[in-house]
């Protein structure tokens, strides 16, 4: 397993829920640079979207706290971030999350009306299509490809 990285850093209001450009399947879904409705449905946008990709979770979860360590003084209600988990502890939860194979979003609202989302994808995604955008193969052994281990 390998980890692929995506960001949207934009209007809120663009994110519209039933919208064809969040949807797999869709003519706009492939330019889109909207979350998709499916986190694991980052995998099936384009290679050009992907903002990092690694084998070690570890390092991508360095890129999440450097994403959250340049928006962290635009995001909106500072003053009660008092009450929100500290970076040390996001991060340790990201680590732990993602070495059991599930995927993390991180997300903020942003002064102006804008949101940042910062997704790291488990890749194969045990959710989606097994391809890979950047058209690794997945080295795991078989039988955890197929779900027939114990």
């Amino acid at each position: 397993m390998h980890f692929h990285a995506y960001l949207y850093r934009g209007p809120g209001e663009a994110i519209k829920p039933f919208d064809d450009a969040r949807r797999v399947g869709t003519p706009e879904f492939q330019t889109a640079v909207v979350p998709p409705e499916a986190t694991s449905a980052w995998l099936a946008r384009p290679a050009r979207m992907v903002k990092g990709t690694w084998d070690d979770p570890a390092d991508a979860v360095t890129w999440l706290a450097q994403q959250y360590t340049d928006i962290a003084d635009q995001r909106m209600h500072l003053d009660r971030q008092h009450q929100a988990p500290s970076l040390e502890t996001m991060t340790a939860n990201a680590l732990d999350t993602l070495r059991r194979g599930n995927d993390v979003v991180w997300a903020w609202w942003l002064r102006g009306g804008n949101l940042a989302d910062l997704t790291v994808v488990c890749c194969p995604n045990r959710d989606g299509d097994p391809r890979c955008p950047l058209g690794r193969e997945d080295g795991r052994p078989a039988s955890v490809r197929t779900g027939s281990h114990r």
